[in-house]
């Protein structure tokens, strides 16, 4: 490949490596997801679709069942330590967004629809202006203005915000009436379009984050917003207590009180819901396990735009040679690591970037003749060997697969598949924090991991490719692939705005992808979640964006 190509600054955007809420799914809530909830996906509880693939038919704001719930116990995985939008992480994330809402929502199929903003316009190639909903109301009875829109996204983009990547090409932020805010960017960029509608990009009440100082958000303080449960006390240690915001502007909500339950693992929260201590929890990372522990017909698992991926640190040898990472290509058989994934996986995945991901920029047909001649590799054992014999280690090697415990199972799957060609895997197994202190090491670990809920726009698979003005690998780019090439067609992705052009744009780049091999696809993920009284409408790759809880229908 030529290393001629310079890579211009403007449309370059910088990932920070815990920009994202980095846990045992690797990216789990890192930003919404393209394409997910489609009319193919399958409830497997039933066996056929399902509610959790069923689209709002509601109008913005309103719930999707009138059934009244004077108190729900919802359980989550983790800590809940605080409620800023630009430093929450953990299971906070899912929290958040029962009381602070973005301006836009993304439907199933990764369309805008109207949320805060009735109205929004793509002015020229970098000027956006939204329109917001008149009457809104704080918690408090005063009225959502343009001034709160802009204060909430110069909070979440300032440089100390672990938000501020996703803001990176905006240049200023201007209150044009008090229900009109307009948005200009240093340079066309096509993935800005989803931002007011992800969870990262929600508002809150200037006046109170003003007077609140450096205790906003804080478990003491918390803070106003305009959603349909307001934060009545956080305990780290415990979870979080809502209340109905009574004068919501979708309506009264249906659910007077929501009780977070923090527990330590899904086990434990299983066994709270077979008891009736919770009512159902939106995050289960093994729903096979969970399932059994909760007594069976608990879990509902819909795919998203997201793959759970093998990364292969391409300068460290013998890594560095492309006939080894092709031939673990050929060795991964897709469907054992399935069986081993317990539930989590929602099939097999062909390419780094999901296919999901393009829906946005074409139809079927369309994406397909884009696709054509993307080499892919299918579990073919010979053609593995017949790449290590071109290899520089044609007798094989022995090397680490480094994995957090809740991966083992698969890992060890993994280390099977790849004896057979004569690479020798021990599966080390680290704790959380020595795991995430390996992923920042200058050479990088042979791991896989879950990306988790992405954004509409297939821009997002820029994350595991990601390099600095120097053209170095930094970020989530753990396999270090940084060709000058594919940095250049990435911000060529940013800049083209029609559709068409920018399906070409990711095509070329999944042909770089699929030639040299820096990751392979393990599985499309899925998103699950457990009870066995409600169910949950339109559990999309963005069921998270939104006050998740007004989408909650009984069984």
């Amino acid at each position: 490949m030529s290393e001629t190509n310079r890579v211009p600054k403007r449309g370059r955007r910088r990932v920070q490596i815990m920009s994202c809420a980095i846990g045992v799914t690797l990216l789990a809530a890192c930003a919404g997801g393209g394409g997910g909830g489609g009319a193919g996906d399958q409830d497997p509880a039933s066996g056929g679709a399902g509610p959790a693939t069923t689209a709002r038919t509601v109008d913005p704001g309103q719930p999707v069942s009138d059934q009244q719930i004077p108190h729900l116990n919802v359980g989550l995985a983790g800590k809940v330590t605080l409620v800023d939008p630009a430093e929450n992480m953990e299971s906070g994330l899912f929290v958040n967004q029962l009381g602070l809402e973005p301006l836009l929502r993304i439907d199933p199929e990764g369309q805008l629809q109207p949320w805060l903003a009735t109205e929004w316009e793509q002015v020229s190639d970098t000027v956006y202006e939204y329109t917001l909903r008149e009457g809104v109301t704080f918690w408090d009875g005063t009225e959502l203005t343009a001034e709160d829109v802009k204060y909430s996204w110069d909070h979440v983009r300032a440089p100390e915000s672990r938000r501020a990547n996703y803001f990176t090409t905006v240049d200023t932020i201007e209150v044009v009436d008090p229900y009109t805010v307009r948005v200009t960017l240093t340079q066309p960029d096509a993935s800005w379009q989803y931002v007011p509608a992800m969870w990262y990009s929600v508002i809150f009440q200037k006046t109170f984050a003003e007077e609140a100082g450096d205790a906003f958000g804080q478990p003491g303080t918390l803070l106003v917003a305009t959603g349909p449960w307001k934060f009545d006390s956080v305990n780290p240690a415990t979870g979080m207590e809502l209340s109905a915001h009574e004068d919501y502007w979708g309506g009264k909500p249906p659910v007077d009180r929501i009780s977070i339950k923090a527990f330590a693992d899904d086990n434990s929260m299983a066994l709270a819901l077979r008891s009736g201590a919770i009512d159902i929890t939106p995050t289960v990372a093994g729903p096979t396990g969970f399932d059994a522990a909760a007594g069976g017909n608990s879990v509902t698992t819909v795919p998203t735009c997201a793959n759970t991926l093998l990364s292969i640190p391409t300068q460290s040898e013998p890594w560095n040679d492309v006939h080894v990472r092709r031939a673990v290509a050929y060795a991964i058989n897709q469907e054992d690591i399935i069986a081993a994934a317990q539930g989590a996986a929602a099939g097999p995945a062909e390419h780094v970037i999901s296919e999901r991901l393009l829906q946005t920029l074409g139809s079927g047909e369309e994406i397909d003749a884009a696709l054509e001649g993307v080499a892919t590799y299918s579990f073919d054992v010979e053609a593995a060997k017949a790449e290590m014999a071109q290899s520089s280690v044609p007798d094989g090697f022995s090397y680490d697969l480094t994995v957090v415990a809740a991966s083992a199972a698969i890992a060890e799957v993994i280390a099977a598949q790849l004896s057979e060609i004569g690479i020798d895997i021990t599966v080390a197994v680290l704790q959380d924090t020595a795991y995430y202190a390996a992923l920042g090491e200058d050479e990088k670990p042979f791991t896989f991991f879950a990306t988790g809920p992405c954004s509409p726009d297939p821009s997002w698979a820029a994350l595991f490719v990601d390099t600095d003005e120097a053209g170095q690998p930094v970020g989530l780019n753990f396999a270090e692939y940084a060709p000058p090439e594919v940095t250049q067609l990435l911000a060529d992705g940013l800049l083209e705005q029609d559709p068409q052009e920018r399906l070409g744009i990711y095509a070329e780049v999944l042909r770089h992808l699929g030639e040299d091999v820096p990751y392979v696809p393990l599985y499309a993920e899925g998103n699950t979640y457990g009870s066995t009284d409600y169910d949950l409408v339109e559990f999309s790759s963005f069921w998270s964006n939104l006050p998740w809880v007004l989408n909650l229908v009984p069984k």
